[in-house]
């Protein structure tokens, strides 16, 4: 046997080895990487009934620009509503006094919604007053992200329009501001006070009226949130 012909033959493995090793290297450079898609979100004020009154809250829905159907939907109703003339239509006529008082203050929220038809009637956030504490606080909602400055707004009925908010970090009072509303007890006023956090993190917004008798509080309210 030639001695060319011998070395040809020893080569083969040692060829077939990096023609392998070739191949692997390009099937490992064109495997396809599979990636998921997640979906767009925003931020939405519901006012949800909690022991007797109803209490802002912050929830986060696929973004949409649908937000009367996406507030309905985040209040765990299924039903359709449509607005027109200042005036949105729910189709729910089953709906529960506690359901209405909710329909009613989350998409009066809105600047094209003036008044809510739902069961059959037509009304405005002044027939569920009695479904609001003395002391409601519509923004920040609970558990919504604000900015270290941030504005406290909402509605009151105390006396003499006067009442307390406070900022709490680590439950110790950070800030304290003594507010006053744009009308006192029995009207209810509104009000917008701004507060600025000394850290970022957790956080609590709480409201409450000191009795004029010992100064102790009253129609407190508490609104977690986390300043960024």
């Amino acid at each position: 046997m030639r001695r060319g012909y011998v070395i040809w033959i020893l080569l083969l493995p040692l060829l077939a080895a990096g023609c392998l090793g070739r191949a692997t290297r390009h099937a490992t450079a064109v495997t396809t990487v599979s990636t998921t898609t997640v979906a767009k979100q925003m931020h939405l004020t519901v006012f949800t009934m909690r022991n007797g009154s109803l209490v802002a809250t912050d929830v986060s829905v696929p973004l949409t620009e649908a937000t009367a159907a996406a507030s309905l939907k985040a209040l765990g109703l299924t039903a359709g509503v449509t607005i027109a003339n200042g005036t949105a239509t729910v189709d729910l006529p089953d709906a529960t006094a506690d359901q209405v008082a909710e329909i009613v203050y989350t998409l009066t929220q809105y600047p094209s919604v003036q008044r809510v038809d739902v069961g059959g009637k037509t009304l405005t956030r002044a027939d569920v007053d009695q479904y609001v504490a003395p002391i409601s606080v519509e923004s920040p909602a609970a558990g919504a992200t604000v900015q270290k400055t941030f504005h406290v707004t909402g509605t009151a009925m105390v006396f003499e329009a006067t009442f307390v908010v406070e900022l709490k970090i680590s439950n110790q009072v950070a800030v304290k501001e003594t507010v006053t509303a744009s009308e006192g007890a029995p009207n209810r006023g509104t009000f917008d006070v701004a507060l600025t956090a000394p850290a970022s993190g957790p956080a609590e917004v709480v409201a409450y009226e000191a009795s004029a008798e010992d100064g102790r509080p009253l129609h407190t309210v508490h609104v977690p949130i986390t300043v960024q």
